[in-house]
């Protein structure tokens, strides 16, 4: 064998012991505490928790914790953008952008998307919905359809980084 096929060989063995470790991971191997939002918390609660918590997303759920959506920076950001566009005639009615963003609710604000997981979901299906469906996060909900953690991609590397 040549130098090039041994090392095709030794890759291909190497690539099949990883996958065969990453089937073994589950959400639950994954999982970090979430930030949560009341639907009725005000756009200076969120800002506060974004900013405290160093995070870029929050989860809106529900009193009994039942996940609602979410709300992200980049949310925050369009908004500002989008109403920042039109602010020279916000000037000019007297009503200003981050006047009428301080009126908006979670429940206003949050995206909503039916993608949840439980512990026992493999870990490959949680990196296919981040990957395919574009979210920030996987909320994990228990039994009860109560959120008890999310994936997120960086939680995902920080498990896989050891493997």
């Amino acid at each position: 064998m040549t130098f090039e096929n041994n090392l095709t060989l030794l890759r291909k063995k190497q690539t099949e012991k990883f996958s065969d470790r990453i089937k073994r991971l589950f959400a639950e191997d994954a999982m970090i505490k979430p930030v949560f939002l009341s639907p009725d918390d005000d756009s200076r609660i969120i800002l506060q928790k974004l900013r405290k918590e160093s995070i870029n997303d929050c989860i809106v759920i529900c009193k009994d914790k039942k996940f609602l959506g979410e709300i992200s920076n980049e949310d925050i950001n369009k908004l500002f953008l989008e109403q920042v566009k039109h602010e020279p005639l916000t000037q000019n009615l007297n009503r200003g952008y981050r006047r009428e963003f301080n009126y908006k609710l979670a429940k206003e604000l949050m995206n909503e998307h039916k993608s949840t997981a439980t512990l026992d979901t493999p870990i490959n299906t949680i990196i296919e919905l981040i990957c395919k469906e574009g979210f920030h996060y996987i909320p994990i909900i228990n039994n009860n359809k109560q959120v008890i953690g999310v994936v997120t991609p960086s939680s995902i590397i920080n498990l896989l980084k050891d493997y």
